[in-house]
């Protein structure tokens, strides 16, 4: 646990507050209907890193930033000036196109680069996990006085002026993005960052319509999934940025709905028709798949069975039960002896004692050699079950049919049971009692 804390104290501390100076800006991005400029910005501030990476410069020094703030603030007069495009032309198109522009001249200059696959990786992902005191003791005053500065605009109207001046204001605006960006890119990558910037407040949209309360609840909330999405990296190994991406947009997700359901009165009935709907789609595309192609991989079948394996009792016979057990079993030995090479591996490589290249040469060879069987054996458990399925297609195609017959009668008789409400019911018990006897 200490361990744990350790570790990702200082990561949320730099999510703590990258969320407090990107939710800010994400509210004026929404408010503005540019959402993608964060990307466009980041992307061109990327550009600027893969160049200086190109010409020899190390990511994190100066020469790197340089030339990607000197990127992001080119952007920045190009974004200024979208103002002055043709009205029937969408802000966002032209927002698009210099983010994939960028994109597009990154991935041309990477492709010459050695190491450029992982020097992508790094702009994408970031290293939020690396991220030193330093750098947040260089960054946090930069964006407490950009935060404060944007606060004051906002409140005195400033980025809402005309002509001249609201296109100074616009450059003044891109431009401190930009700063921002550039430096935040270097700590937690382009996806991340985005996520920063809209998702907190697309949340504090949907919960508030003040400006103090829309900050608050995106902070609140963008803190809880920094949180939880250091955790599930912790818990489960994967990698940090991306982690952190998906918690965002599983909270986000979760979010929505929570609206969706608050603001109708019927949510709880319309939830449970879009439910219905999707099962139906489901049921009728798997149902049409296993009769035109029995022997192929059926995804609904198969995420039943991963569910709840007893499925397969359904329609194996008891030698295939026997066959599939078996082979499930090899797998697992073999598997779990992978994992033990790779340790041992691992730990020659690392150990001051290592071990010689021949001995590392033989894992290597037992590990490629394991990993043959465990294909050969989940090719049989593979075909032991698309043999089944094809045997009894149309006994299975029959069970799916019957799930969808009682997903369209069932929201039909609820209807009949529902025509009436409690209060309904009661108007029409008192009509018939006031009803004169002929």
């Amino acid at each position: 646990m200490n361990e744990a804390l350790e570790l990702l104290a200082l990561p949320f501390l730099s999510c703590l507050i990258l969320i407090g100076i990107h939710c800010q800006f994400g509210l004026q991005v929404l408010k503005r209907n540019v959402v993608f400029v964060d990307l466009a910005l980041a992307q061109a501030a990327a550009l600027g890193a893969t160049i200086a990476f190109m010409q020899g410069h190390l990511p994190q020094t100066a020469g790197a930033y340089a030339w990607s703030l000197g990127f992001a603030w080119l952007a920045a007069l190009l974004l200024s000036l979208i103002r002055y495009a043709p009205k029937r032309i969408a802000p966002e198109a032209l927002v698009g196109v210099l983010y994939v522009a960028s994109a597009a001249a990154a991935l041309l200059l990477i492709e010459k680069a050695p190491q450029g696959a992982e020097h992508l990786k790094q702009i994408l992902t970031g290293s939020v996990l690396t991220v030193s005191p330093d750098e947040l003791l260089r960054v946090t005053p930069l964006y407490a006085g950009i935060g404060f500065a944007l606060w004051l605009s906002t409140r005195n109207g400033w980025l809402a002026r005309a002509g001249v001046a609201g296109w100074l204001a616009d450059l003044g605006f891109y431009a401190a993005f930009g700063l921002v960006v550039t430096s935040s890119v270097a700590m937690a990558g382009v996806l991340l960052v985005f996520s920063f910037l809209i998702i907190p407040a697309l949340i504090g949209l949907l919960w508030a319509s003040t400006l103090s309360r829309q900050l608050a609840i995106g902070w609140g909330i963008g803190s809880v999934a920094a949180a939880a999405g250091l955790i599930a990296s912790y818990v489960l190994d994967t990698s940090t940025g991306a982690t952190l991406v998906c918690a965002f947009a599983v909270i986000l997700g979760a979010a929505l709905g929570v609206r969706m359901l608050a603001d109708s009165a019927c949510g709880l009935r319309e939830t449970g028709m879009l439910i219905r709907n999707i099962a139906t789609i489901l049921l009728v595309t798997s149902a049409v798949w296993l009769l035109a192609k029995p022997r192929a991989d059926q995804p609904l079948l198969d995420a039943l069975e991963s569910a709840w394996p007893t499925v397969r009792q359904a329609y194996f016979s008891q030698q295939e039960m026997e066959i599939y057990a078996d082979a499930e079993t090899y797998v697992r030995r073999y598997t779990s002896e992978v994992s033990r090479l790779s340790e041992l591996e691992a730990r020659s490589r690392w150990e001051t004692a290592a071990f010689d290249d021949e001995k590392i040469k033989k894992i290597s060879s037992f590990q490629q050699s394991y990993n043959e069987m465990i294909k050969g054996e989940r090719f049989v458990m593979q075909e032991t079950r698309a043999r089944a399925r094809e045997r009894l297609r149309w006994p299975i195609v029959g069970a799916l049919l019957v799930g969808l017959l009682s997903l369209l009668v069932f929201p039909s008789r609820r209807k009949k049971w529902l025509r009436f409400t409690p209060a309904d019911q009661g108007e029409k018990s008192k009509l018939k009692i006031e009803r004169p006897i002929s």
